[in-house]
C-alpha cells in the first residue's frame, strides 16, 4: 500500500497536500512493479524498417505497454515512426568517414501530456490534467571502424528497445541493421541449450512449459546416453565383470566385449542331446569347438562319404511352369535338372526374384519365371498410357537445358518450354522480335477484332498494386494506370490512387483523369487534357514555358481611374493573349462590356505575338474613368 495521508473534519486541506496523497498512490503503483522487476517492454514495441519506402527512419509497433524502470506505464496504440537521422538533442547520426560506423539507441521513456489549463489563486496558469504519455530518445554512440563500435550505455529513466547501426553514406535502415540483443524485455533469462525473452509472466510460463513438454516427450533436447548412470551388473559367462558406468560406456563395452575374439566365450549355452553326437552345457565357445570336431570327424572318415544315388530324394516342389518334381534319388533329380533346363522351355521353369522398379516406380516383383519376366520387360516399355508410358519408365541423363531424369519427364519438359501457337506460353528470358529484313514489314503484329476496345498488353506495376494496360479502342489507341475494362466500366486495381488513361486518335491527343478513389466507374473520366490535331494548325510548347499555336484566342482587358489633367491624354492597359501566335496577329478585335467617359477606343497599339497594348481616349479630364472589353486576336 502507499504512504496514507489522515484528513480530518473541518481541516483546510492544501494544493500540496492534496497532490501529496496523489504522488503516494502513483509512487505505490510504480513500487509495486519495480520492486517485483516487473520493468520493461511487456507487449509489442518491435522496431523494424520503415514500411513501404525505406528511409533514415524505423517503425515502432503498437499497441506498445512498457514500465520503465521506476514502475512509470509507458502506452502508446498505434504504429509509431521514429527517425535515427539525428539524436534527441539534435545532433545528426551520419558516419562521417568511409569504413566506419555507429550505434543509433532508440529508447523510450514516461512523460506526462499536461492540459486543461486554469488559473490559480496567485494567477499563475497551472496545467489541470496531466495524463500519462511518451516519447521516444534516440541516443548515438561514439564512431569506430566497422565493427568494432561500441552502443551507449543503457539509462536509468528509459526503456532500450533497439540498437540500429549506422554506416557511412547509408540512406536507408534494413532489418540487418537493427539488433534487439540489449533489448530491455520485462523477462529477459539467458541460459544454454536455451534462454528467455517475453514481456508477460504467462507467455514465459507458456514458452517453458512447452520447452519442458518437449524434453519429456523426447521431441528435441533428449539426455545423451553419456548423461545417463548405469549401476553395473552381473559378470559375462566367462567371468568378465560389468561394472558401473554410463549408459554410453557400457554399451560401447559390450559391443567391444563380443566383437572380440573371445566374445562366444561370453555367451552361456545349454546341453543339447542327439544320437550319435550330443552337446554339454557350457559356454557358445565351447559348443562351437565341439560341433566343428564332429563335423571334421566325419568329413575325414572316407569310408562315410555317401553316393548321390544312394541318397534318396524326397521329392520336391514344381517349376515355375508346373512341371513337377517327384520322389526319386538325388542321382535322379540332378539328371532331370539338367534336363529340365536345357530344354526349349527352360525360361518358363524358373523363376526370378523382385527387380528394382522402372524409374515411374512401376514393381517389378518376384514370384514370376524369366519367361514371364522378359515378356513384362517389353509389355513395360511398348505401354501407351496416358502418364504411365514406356518413355516414363527409361531414365535419361541431362542434356542441355534438359535435367536428368526420364524419358518422359525431358518429354514433358520439351513441351512445358517450346512455343506453342494454341496455348499460352510463358517467358521468363527475354525475347527478341527483330522481324524480316523489309523495313516496311512488320516485326511483330496484333490483328484484333475490336467493337469497342481490347486489351493487348497488361504489365503488373510494383510496387504498389496496380498494373498498366495497352488497349486497341475503335480508332483509338489507349494507355492505362490503375484501370481495367471489363465490358462494360472501368475497374481500379485498388482504390488507393486515382486513374489516368491517355488516348491517341486520328483526330486528338486525350489524357483524361479520375481521381475518386472509388470502383467501378463509367467511361466518363472525370478530368480531362484535349488537343485537337486535325484541324491543320501547328501548336507546340517551348523549354520557357511557352504555348504557341495558330487560331484565334481570347483575353481581357480593362483600366478604371481618374482622366489625365492634360488635354488629349489617352489611358491605357496591356493585354497579354493565352499563347504565342507564330507570327503578330494580324486581326485583332476589340469587344467593349461597359464603359466611361471614354470619347474613342478602346484600340489596340503594339501588338506583338505574345500580347497587345489597348488604349483609349477620355472624353473629359480629371474625372472617373473606365473601360472594360473583351480582347479577340487571330
Amino acid at each position: 500500500m502507499s504512504a496514507r495521508k489522515q484528513f480530518f473534519f473541518r481541516e483546510r486541506v492544501t494544493e500540496g497536500e492534496l497532490n501529496a496523497a496523489f504522488d503516494d498512490l502513483e509512487n505505490a503503483d510504480h513500487n509495486l512493479a519495480a520492486d517485483l522487476g516487473f520493468t520493461g517492454v511487456l507487449a509489442n514495441a518491435v522496431v523494424s524498417p520503415h514500411a513501404l519506402v525505406g528511409d533514415l527512419t524505423v517503425d515502432v509497433s503498437g499497441p506498445g505497454i512498457l514500465l520503465d524502470p521506476q514502475g512509470a506505464r509507458i502506452f502508446f496504440s498505434s504504429l509509431q515512426n521514429v527517425s535515427v537521422a539525428q539524436d534527441h538533442n539534435g545532433v545528426a547520426t551520419a558516419v562521417s568517414s568511409a569504413g566506419h560506423e555507429k550505434v543509433v539507441s532508440v529508447f523510450v521513456m514516461f512523460d506526462r501530456a499536461v492540459s486543461d489549463p486554469r488559473i490559480d489563486g496567485n494567477s499563475v496558469t497551472v496545467f489541470f490534467q496531466q495524463d500519462e504519455a511518451f516519447k521516444f530518445v534516440v541516443v548515438q554512440g561514439a564512431e569506430a571502424a566497422a565493427g568494432s563500435s561500441v552502443p551507449p550505455p543503457l539509462r536509468a529513466d528509459a526503456i532500450l528497445l533497439a540498437d540500429v547501426t549506422r554506416r557511412f553514406g547509408q540512406g536507408q535502415i534494413f532489418a540487418a541493421d537493427i539488433s534487439t540483443a540489449r533489448r530491455q524485455d520485462a523477462l529477459v533469462v539467458t541460459g544454454a541449450p536455451r534462454s528467455l525473452r517475453r514481456g508477460r509472466t504467462l507467455e514465459a510460463l507458456s514458452d517453458l512449459l512447452s520447452l519442458y513438454n518437449a524434453h519429456v516427450s523426447g521431441t528435441v533436447d533428449r539426455h545423451p546416453a553419456a548423461a545417463i548412470d548405469y549401476a553395473g551388473g552381473g559378470a559375462w559367462f566367462d567371468g568378465v565383470a560389468n561394472p558401473a558406468a554410463t549408459v554410453e560406456a557400457q554399451l560401447d563395452k559390450i559391443v567391444t566385449d563380443l566383437a572380440a575374439a573371445s566374445g562366444a566365450a561370453k555367451l552361456g549355452a545349454a546341453a543339447t542331446a542327439g544320437t550319435p553326437n550330443a552337446l554339454v552345457a557350457g559356454s557358445v565357445k565351447s559348443q562351437l569347438d565341439a560341433l566343428l570336431a564332429d563335423i571334421n570327424a566325419h568329413i575325414n572318415n572316407a569310408s562315410g562319404a555317401h553316393a548321390a544315388s544312394a541318397i534318396a530324394y524326397a521329392g520336391g516342389g514344381a517349376w515355375k511352369d508346373g512341371t513337377t518334381n517327384p520322389a526319386a534319388t538325388v542321382e535322379a533329380q540332378l539328371d532331370k535338372v539338367v534336363s529340365d533346363l536345357t530344354a526349349d522351355a527352360g525360361a518358363a521353369r524358373v523363376g526370378t526374384a523382385a527387380r528394382g522398379n522402372w524409374l515411374d516406380g512401376r514393381a517389378n516383383p518376384a514370384g514370376v519365371s524369366v519367361l514371364a519376366a522378359l515378356t513384362k520387360i517389353i509389355t513395360d516399355l511398348s505401354d501407351q498410357t496416358a502418364g504411365a508410358d514406356g518413355a516414363a519408365r527409361i531414365g535419361a541423363q541431362a542434356s542441355g537445358s534438359l535435367a536428368s531424369g526420364s524419358v518422359r519427364s525431358q518429354l514433358d519438359a520439351l513441351g512445358a518450354s517450346a512455343f506453342r501457337a494454341t496455348v499460352a506460353n510463358v517467358f521468363t528470358a527475354t525475347q527478341t522480335f527483330n522481324g524480316t529484313a523489309d523495313e516496311t514489314a512488320p516485326a511483330l503484329t496484333t490483328t484484333p477484332s475490336v467493337s469497342n476496345r481490347r486489351l493487348l498488353w497488361d504489365i503488373t506495376g510494383a510496387p504498389v498494386t496496380y498494373h498498366y494496360r495497352m488497349y486497341a479502342g475503335n480508332q483509338a489507341f489507349e494507355l492505362t494506370l490503375n484501370a481495367r475494362w471489363d465490358g462494360a466500366q472501368w475497374i481500379k486495381d485498388s482504390t488507393d490512387f486515382p486513374s489516368t488513361k491517355l488516348v491517341l486518335t486520328h483526330a486528338e491527343f486525350r489524357l483524361e483523369c479520375d481521381s475518386a478513389r472509388t470502383s467501378p466507374f463509367t467511361d466518363v473520366w472525370t478530368s480531362s487534357l484535349r488537343i485537337a490535331l486535325s484541324d491543320g494548325f501547328f501548336r507546340s510548347l517551348d523549354v520557357n514555358g511557352n504555348w504557341t499555336a495558330l487560331g484565334p484566342t481570347e483575353t481581357y482587358a480593362g483600366w478604371e481611374g481618374r482622366s489625365p489633367t492634360g488635354a488629349q491624354s489617352f489611358v491605357g492597359t496591356a493585354a497579354a493573349f493565352r499563347k504565342v501566335f507564330p507570327a503578330v496577329p494580324s486581326s485583332i478585335t476589340i469587344v467593349v462590356l461597359t464603359s466611361a467617359n471614354i470619347a474613342s477606343g478602346p484600340t489596340s497599339f503594339f501588338p506583338t505575338v505574345a500580347g497587345t497594348g489597348v488604349s483609349a481616349l477620355p472624353l473629359s479630364a480629371n474625372t472617373n474613368t473606365s473601360f472594360y472589353a473583351r480582347v479577340i486576336a487571330q
